[in-house]
């Protein structure tokens, strides 16, 4: 996403963004733990405002911070809270049911953490493709 004086423009196809899909305010980056000796000094916020591109219907948020920043170490892993996972397991076994998919079904997780809900397509036999852009957390 590019901008120009106050116009923000879509990252996929380059037109101007004016429709908000939600504006949660500011936030500091996930997983960014401040360090000790920097505890007294003010920490960083950014926009969380969500646009749609009406042309492309991509949701995008401006970019603040490069992905080496955000994703260089990140620090979660879904798979360390056993009622995320257990959630995780319940909602693949609903979802398989619901949309009758078999395994046939190719499933694509886009922000797939550390696999916590592809491993149980996977164990049923789909073939998965899990999407991470933290190499560590993707390890």
């Amino acid at each position: 996403m590019s901008t120009a004086g106050s116009t923000v423009f879509c990252r996929a196809c380059g037109a101007p963004l004016g429709e908000t899909f939600c504006d949660l305010g500011t936030s500091p980056l996930a997983n960014s733990y401040v360090r000790p000796e920097h505890a007294k000094k003010p920490e960083p916020f950014y926009p969380l405002h969500a646009w749609v591109c009406t042309k492309c219907w991509l949701v995008q948020l401006e970019e603040f911070e490069s992905p080496e920043a955000i994703f260089g170490e990140y620090a979660y892993f879904s798979s360390y809270s056993d009622s995320w996972v257990e959630h995780a397991r319940r909602y693949v076994d609903a979802m398989i049911e619901r949309f009758g998919l078999g395994p046939d079904t190719r499933v694509v997780e886009v922000a797939s953490n550390d696999g916590y809900l592809l491993q149980f397509f996977q164990r049923r036999g789909f073939p998965v493709l899990g999407i991470e852009p933290a190499a560590n957390v993707a390890a």
